[in-house]
């Protein structure tokens, strides 16, 4: 799997995460204001509220990919990768 699909299925896990814990809030708000869904409906909004949340946890790895990716463009000292490594063995940084 190339890095890109990885961001990819990272966000759409996000994206899908957020719109079911909105639901869920939507749902428990209904239910919490109307009595015509009765239990059902508060488990309802309670398991799409901890699904949402459960999927909306990749936010914090998307976050440090792409602090990860911003540090080694401005950093010339930092590289991740073992080709960049390679030429750092190679080439004297200055200050």
């Amino acid at each position: 799997m190339t890095e890109a699909t990885q961001v990819r299925l990272l966000k759409t896990a996000m994206i899908f995460g957020v719109v079911l814990l909105v639901c869920g809030h939507i749902v428990l708000a209904v239910t919490f204001a109307s009595d015509d869904i009765g239990h059902r409906g508060f488990i309802l909004g309670a398991a799409m509220s901890a699904i949402g949340v459960v999927l909306s946890l990749p936010t914090k790895i998307y976050l440090t990919i792409l602090l990860m990716d911003y540090t080694e463009r401005t950093d010339k000292r930092f590289t991740r990768s073992a080709d960049g490594q390679a030429r750092a063995r190679d080439t004297e940084f200055k200050d």
